[in-house]
């Protein structure tokens, strides 16, 4: 497949986009919406899964991930679409989600910040984020979904530099009150336009090792990002203060996890210890100590999957003086021991 014929593709409207069209249109004219909705096969709208406004119990508390991912948890990106004409319905999920215009404009609305997204923009949305997207005409608006898990397996190494992006994800890790989504205007950057087009055939085609592919594709999406948009993505202000602090902490134990104390970081944000032990709770809403240990097990768990280090080196690594408080540590917040972990995670 080539460029052509995947626009071609996704220029075609599916079965739900026209189911969603002729909604609108009826909607739009009051006086024949009631026989229009009557006129529906119920049966057929719940086995679809089409979303009526007007009937509740199509409506989802939650977008669960068994809906896009299957149990596999190699299958940690989802790539398609978004329909056409769907109601404009405020909802969340359980995973990052990105979503870039290939064509077009949509209208985005987190809270009361409402924005107009135009080809070639691109917005990130964190998990548990209630949100809602308006595509109310053929636009093409590429949807990416990523798992939690795989953000932490693949992206996490990458996404750590004192920056906007990186606070975003980060923040889901670390923070209470993250950002909630990001906003880049990339003026119609043909690199990223060229990296999208791959991901939708990549997805489409399937081909042998697609999802490793996948998984370099949206990499090098991050690191075009990182290199040429972060002085001009746009965020919610109302975020930008604790989420900032707490990054600012969280980034501080990442880089010193092996020996830092609440000592140390006091006097390295000229704090006192209390008041640093409030404010990290009040930010992150964890206890210094649960932080840092959920900082050292995410730093374990890369180093067991991109190195051969011996458990024992890497609890050292990570600030353990002993292997078997690291490993103890390490199963109540994985659930695994790391050689189990190391093992599952080297599966091909």
């Amino acid at each position: 497949m080539n460029e052509q014929q995947l626009l071609n593709s996704l220029r075609t409207l599916n079965d739900s986009e026209i189911f969603y069209r002729n909604y609108r249109l009826a909607k739009s004219s009051p006086d024949g919406f009631d026989e229009y909705l009557s006129s529906l096969d119920q049966d057929k709208i719940y086995s679809s899964h089409l979303l009526v406004p007007e009937w509740k119990n199509t409506i989802p508390p939650e977008y669960l991930e068994n809906w896009y991912f299957s149990e596999d948890m190699r299958d940690g990106i989802h790539v398609f679409k978004h329909n056409c004409y769907t109601p404009a319905l405020p909802h969340h999920h359980n995973f990052f989600e990105m979503f870039y215009v290939l064509e077009g404009r949509c209208m985005h609305r987190v809270g009361e910040n409402v924005s107009i997204l135009h080809k070639g923009d691109l917005c990130f949305i964190q998990p548990k984020v209630t949100h809602s997207l308006d595509v109310n005409d053929e636009s093409i608006i590429i949807d990416v979904l990523i798992r939690r898990s795989t953000f932490r397996q693949y992206f996490y190494s990458i996404l750590q530099g004192d920056n906007l992006l990186s606070n975003f994800f980060m923040s889901t890790l670390y923070s209470k009150s993250g950002i909630d989504y990001l906003i880049f205007d990339t003026q119609e950057d043909t690199d990223l336009h060229y990296a999208f087009i791959d991901l939708c055939i990549e997805s489409l085609e399937k081909e042998a090792y697609y999802s490793v592919l996948i998984n370099a594709i949206v990499t090098r999406i991050f690191v075009l990002l990182l290199r040429r948009y972060m002085e001009s993505c746009v965020m919610p202000e109302d975020k930008a203060g604790d989420s900032e602090t707490a990054m600012k902490i969280a980034r501080y134990i990442q880089e010193n996890a092996s020996e830092v104390t609440l000592s140390s970081l006091s006097n390295a944000f000229h704090y006192s210890p209390e008041y640093a032990s409030r404010l990290i709770k009040r930010t992150t809403g964890q206890t210094f100590m649960q932080l840092l240990t959920n900082i050292r097990i995410e730093n374990a768990k890369q180093l067991l999957r991109d190195t051969s280090l011996s458990v024992i080196d890497i609890a050292a690594n990570v600030g353990y003086e002993s292997s078997e408080h690291f490993i103890r540590k390490f199963r109540s917040l994985t659930g695994k021991t790391p050689g189990e972990y190391r093992h599952n995670s080297a599966k091909p």
